[in-house]
């Protein structure tokens, strides 16, 4: 074969052919890191504020390659409120905190602190906020005498008795050691036919007892139905969602 051929045979082989240059050890060695998404943050508390009772501090511990925190307050289905914290924020003895809306007294939120990273992915960490003013009494009931003029009327203490008026305006919880909150309970007596108020009586009892309350009434109508209206509350007033309502049946003829 003549040298002219046997070039322009070469030359076309090596045109088809790919060259690859060889990576350096320390670039083929070397990958992206993974992506990192952030855990729910620990330690999440509240406490509602000293000096604006419509305002709950929220504090919680920072999380591992969180970029923000979305705090969100809820009352039911609704959302109240929504703030995003970020990461960078100082922290006060180790902690991150934020102060947000909880303005009605006769509500329960929830608050949920969400770590997130910087495209939205995380996890979050919730805890409750209860009402300023006590929840309904528990466990109550009415039932007759032998006697069917003569009824008794029953019930537990609220569960949860509220938040003490701060010096400032504020909430301040009590001492469960060494309680000193009233609770003030209003009970009124109404004939059903006519919603005609028979009787109301007011009783206060300091602390956190659990104690039934009770009350007796004579001279009732036996044909007919009542219904003992109870209303609790502490300093900071009383919710009319959280009345309750006692039913007394009328003797069957």
């Amino acid at each position: 074969m003549k040298l002219s051929r046997l070039i322009a045979t070469l030359g076309v082989a090596l045109a088809g052919t790919v060259l690859v240059a060889p990576q350096a050890a320390s670039a083929a060695g070397a990958q992206a890191p993974s992506a990192q998404v952030p855990s729910a943050p620990l330690g999440v508390r509240q406490l509602r504020s000293a000096t604006d009772a419509t305002l709950t501090d929220v504090y919680w511990k920072p999380a591992v390659y969180a970029d923000r925190y979305r705090v969100k307050v809820t009352e039911g289905a609704t959302t109240v409120a929504s703030y995003l914290v970020p990461a960078t924020q100082a922290l006060t003895n180790g902690l991150h905190q934020v102060s947000v809306s909880t303005p009605n007294k006769c509500s329960t939120y929830k608050i949920s602190v969400r770590a997130e990273d910087t495209i939205g992915q995380g996890a979050a960490a919730s805890v409750t906020e209860k009402s300023l003013a006590p929840t309904i009494v528990t466990k109550a009931r009415a039932y007759r005498g032998a006697d069917r003029t003569r009824a008794t009327f029953e019930m537990a203490t609220p569960q949860w008795k509220g938040y003490l008026v701060a010096p400032g305006g504020g909430a301040r919880p009590d001492d469960l050691k060494k309680p000193t909150i009233a609770v003030s309970t209003t009970l009124q007596l109404v004939r059903i036919i006519d919603n005609k108020v028979i009787n109301t009586v007011t009783t206060t009892q300091t602390g956190w007892t659990n104690a039934k309350l009770a009350k007796v009434y004579t001279g009732l109508e036996a044909k007919r139905a009542y219904v003992l209206r109870v209303t609790a509350s502490n300093g900071w007033g009383s919710c009319s969602r959280q009345d309750g309502r006692i039913l007394l049946n009328r003797v069957p003829a």
